[in-house]
């Protein structure tokens, strides 16, 4: 079995940092209506992973909001950047916006779990034909 090598990541502006010690449990492209909008992009690649195995090195002050009485969204208060989503359904896990993962430090994704959720939501004009399963939902 292949050790764990640590992943770190910040926001756009660096007043927040974060390291992650153990390994994804999920990983998708969610194309929710409410993603889309909340990263201004076509969809988002989020990573679940043990909230155990993450921390704030730098910063964590973040500002929070809630875009459903159930999952609840942490950006930097100076920047901006999209950091964190926790979910009530998942109090022991923390979704984590791949793109504020450092690409020299990122191990890739579990592909057993690689999907678009949310795709009937996507964007029309989102055509992908990389082989990536399609779900309805969030459903693995």
């Amino acid at each position: 079995m292949a050790t764990f090598q640590e992943i770190k990541g910040s926001c756009f502006c660096g007043a927040n940092q974060f390291a992650i010690t153990e390994p994804a449990v999920d990983t998708h492209h969610c194309h929710c209506s409410i993603c889309r909008r909340l990263q201004g992009a076509a969809f988002v690649t989020l990573s679940i992973f043990p909230k155990s195995g993450f921390g704030w090195t730098k910063g964590g002050d973040l500002q929070r909001f809630s875009s459903s009485d159930q999952v609840h969204r942490n950006r930097c208060k100076n920047c901006g950047s999209p950091l964190t989503i926790n979910l009530d359904a998942l109090p022991d896990l923390v979704a984590i916006s791949r793109a504020c993962i450092d690409p020299a430090a990122d191990t890739g994704h579990p592909d057993e779990t690689l999907r678009h959720a949310f795709w009937p939501d996507r964007v029309p004009w989102l055509e992908l034909n990389d082989n990536v399963r399609k779900a309805a939902g969030f459903d693995k």
